[in-house]
């Protein structure tokens, strides 16, 4: 039937008929099409345009087995095919992607039904046609992954092929699609296969990806790859078991930062007499660097995660009850340092990162390897710089620090930890020139005043949220420290010293509370107290009935030169010892008047003007001798 209906023209007009006839009767009769190329095929075996219609139609209707067999056929019988090229990409593309459409599904389903050997051989061919190295090094790896048997064969060709492509077309970028592609993937399945690699090229793989990995986590969370610390820390676990690693195992259990953190210093322990010995040395500087970042990633993260950002300062001590239990010999110099903050941050990560910061400083040789691997190969300035600021306050290296801090710029958080830096060095003038740049520059956020700056300690430091209440209380707490010193050592220190006290001690009343009683004993040991500023800034209830106290006869008839005010004594300066009766009475009527500011007069308001307008006379005070 069909024979009589073909035109009598050329071969190419007979065979260009049967396909348009199938494709014709394709839209109304699938069995029809079909037997117009059935007819087509036994005229034209040789034919890939009739072939190539026949796979067309069966993928058209979803005939998976037979649309394999016939994309079979046409590889074979015409592998250069530009027709069955355009195919094959679009198959190997599909297989690549993961795409849940339906025409990737179809693809990949009927790339399962073709021969494996015909698989290999498509993708090897595949990867060899493609001119774009990128493309080439996707569909190697699709090769690995369907054929793992060959990763001996191809795995180090695609590593070779993916370092050279990296240097030449992204030379010093740490993240990009080819390194993407080597960490991600590659490492992966050639660490999981019975390939050898050379162990100088396993370490530079390993180093190429923990850099890569690092350098991924820092970017903003929508372009992260997924879980890169379990990625980074699987990659550790199969290249160190490659180079024998006696620590690999450790990365392969779930993350458990004290866990870690002991196994590295078991390790350090255990092989203390081979730290300058190259291979335990670069095993021990690579894992315990990894853990280190993980450690710093998770502080900073929590840090970031309270409504106000956090500064590490040095903070106040009390002395140490002679009834507190001893600290155990082997933890006693952690403990001497306490941490403290006004969150439910412990600290731990800190003390753990100086911990592995001291492991990696072990020798003279281990110093010098970090400095390599951190500023050339891993490049990990902009993770160790934070932590080297922390690390010099957590010491007490204030020194170092200052080095430190003019490379973090001049924000508020620098200037904090500038002033306590100055604090720790006794420099008074230098700290009250950044406690003025700090106060005239609050932060919006108010916050809440701390119970926290004072504990019983060889060292304190504290986690201050910049705030405004926290870092105006904690910069009176840096004045009145100062000036505690100078009462301390000299009884004779005059009167400002005393009087910005009594100001400052005003912040966070009653806190300082025993301060007031050393202070009115050195009042009434002089029997006078005269105080300029008295009338612009103590205004604390407490306070103004102490001095009272001490005015009158019973609390030690002292002299008061405080300048009430002309609305009170007519200019008159308080100068008796309570025998005019009416003088008493106007100065509790100015005491009244003192207290009556607390209700209009916001205190954090009152120190703020104090530690500006008056520090010239803060000065004065800090610099008596």
């Amino acid at each position: 039937m069909f024979e009589n209906s073909i035109p009598t023209e050329s071969k190419g007009s007979k065979e260009d008929y049967l396909l348009l006839r199938a494709k014709e009767a394709l839209h109304t009769d699938i069995y029809a099409a079909k037997s117009w190329l059935i007819t087509a095929k036994s005229l034209f075996p040789h034919s890939s345009k009739v072939q190539f219609e026949a796979y067309r139609i069966e993928k058209l209707s979803k005939n998976v087995k037979e649309a394999a067999k016939c994309f079979s056929e046409i590889f074979q019988n015409f592998p250069e095919d530009r027709e069955i090229w355009t195919e094959i990409e679009t198959v190997t593309a599909c297989l690549r992607s993961e795409k849940n459409d339906p025409e990737s599904e179809l693809l990949c389903q009927m790339f399962q039904h073709i021969p494996q050997e015909l698989q290999h051989r498509l993708l090897v061919m595949t990867a060899d046609h493609s001119e774009d190295t990128m493309e080439h090094c996707k569909l190697l790896l699709l090769l690995l992954k369907k054929f793992p048997q060959t990763v001996s064969t191809h795995g180090p060709r695609l590593v070779e092929t993916l370092l050279t492509a990296e240097k030449h077309s992204h030379p010093g970028e740490a993240v990009n699609d080819f390194r993407r592609l080597l960490a991600c993937e590659a490492l992966p399945l050639l660490g999981g296969a019975p390939v050898d690699l050379n162990p100088r090229l396993s370490l530079r793989l390993l180093c190429k990806a923990v850099e890569f990995f690092l350098a991924c986590v820092q970017q903003p969370p929508d372009s992260q790859i997924p879980n890169p610390w379990d990625r980074l820390f699987q990659v550790i676990d199969i290249v160190g078991k490659k180079l024998g690693w006696e620590l690999s195992n450790l990365f392969s259990t779930p993350w458990n930062q004290e866990a870690y953190c002991e196994r590295i210093q078991q390790y350090t322990v255990t092989h203390a007499n081979g730290l300058n010995d190259e291979a335990t040395v670069r095993q021990l500087l690579l894992c315990a660097i990894a853990v280190l970042i993980r450690i710093l990633n998770e502080h900073a993260a929590q840090m970031n995660s309270y409504d106000v950002p956090y500064c590490l300062v040095e903070a106040f001590t009390e002395p140490i009850s002679s009834t507190s239990v001893e600290p155990k010999p082997k933890k006693r110099k952690r403990e001497e340092i306490i941490l403290t903050s006004d969150s439910d941050y412990s600290g731990y990560g800190l003390t753990s990162a100086v911990a592995l910061w001291d492991i990696l400083h072990s020798t003279e040789y281990m110093k010098r390897e970090v400095v390599k691997l951190s500023q050339q190969t891993l490049r990990l300035d902009a993770w160790l710089n934070p932590f080297l600021i922390d690390l010099a306050v957590y010491k007490g290296l204030h020194q170092d620090a200052l080095a430190r801090f003019p490379q973090a710029g001049g924000n508020l958080t620098t200037h904090l930890r500038l002033a306590s830096t100055c604090f720790c060095l006794k420099d008074y003038g230098g700290m009250l020139d950044y406690i003025v740049m700090i106060v005239s520059a609050l932060p919006q956020t108010r916050g809440k005043l701390s119970n926290n700056l004072n504990v019983p300690a060889t060292r304190h430091l504290h986690y201050l949220p910049l705030a405004e209440l926290p870092i105006l209380q904690y910069c009176c707490r840096l004045l009145l420290n100062g000036l505690k010193c100078k009462l301390a050592i000299s009884t004779d220190t005059g009167d400002w010293a005393t009087g910005n006290a009594l100001v400052l001690m005003q912040m966070d009343w009653p806190q300082e509370a025993n301060l007031l009683s050393t202070i009115s004993e050195r009042i009434r040991m002089h029997e006078a107290f005269r105080y300029p500023l008295f009338t612009s800034y103590i205004i604390c209830i407490d306070i103004l009935e102490e001095l009272t106290y001490l005015w009158t006869e019973s609390g030690g008839g002292i002299s008061l030169d405080i300048a009430i005010g002309s609305e009170v004594l007519q200019g008159r300066r308080i100068t008796t010892r309570g025998a005019d009766k009416g003088v008493r009475e106007e100065v509790r009527q100015a005491m009244r008047r003192q207290a009556a500011r607390q209700d209009v007069d916001p205190i954090n308001e009152l120190i703020q003007r104090f530690i500006i307008n008056e520090k010239a006379a803060i000065l004065h005070s800090l610099m008596i001798k």
